[in-house]
């Protein structure tokens, strides 16, 4: 039963973080990609000049709601959950829901946005101008181990963090 409640909350919070990250990150692209500049592949960031200030305040501005949104989305997923399970919320299921509620944004992003379309479609507005047809654009395995190894660590962290709240503050 506790297992139906945590993979439940996990697959419905997680499709609506995606729901609110995605557009977002694509609305980014197609506005300017260069603000996702230290996601690219090496071979283009070596050609394309650094942000520009302008640039990087653009991306603190999107970095905001994208935070807010990881952060808030799995508080209320384990608050919900917390409510489901008769105010019961051991550090466990708490650590677990965040988790798992972060992971499908994050294969969303991998496979949809990252795999298939910035590596296999690859449309001309995530290509930044004077690099086109370079062979990064192509090459997933760089940001696949990124985001197998790196990408994973952080999330166990920044969720282990996480789960301090529900557990003990609300």
């Amino acid at each position: 039963m506790v297992a139906q409640l945590v993979i439940t909350r996990i697959l419905i919070d997680g499709a609506i973080l995606t729901a609110i990250v995605a557009p977002i990150l694509l609305l980014a692209l197609y506005i300017n990609p260069r603000l996702a500049l230290s996601d690219y592949p090496e071979d283009v960031k070596a050609v394309v000049p650094p942000r520009t200030k302008r640039e990087r305040r653009q991306g603190m501005l999107l970095a905001i709601p994208l935070l807010l949104a990881v952060i808030a989305v799995p508080l209320y997923s384990t608050w919900s959950l917390k409510q489901q399970n008769g105010g019961m919320m051991p550090y466990w299921m708490a650590f677990l829901t965040i988790l798992g509620v972060l992971q499908i944004p994050v294969l969303f992003d991998l496979i949809v946005l990252d795999i298939l379309m910035f590596y296999t479609w690859t449309p001309r507005f995530v290509v930044i101008p004077g690099t086109e047809g370079m062979p990064g654009y192509k090459d997933y395995r760089p940001h696949l181990r990124a985001h197998l190894t790196k990408g994973n660590a952080m999330l166990v962290v920044a969720s282990a963090l996480l789960a301090l709240i529900p557990t003990y503050l609300y």
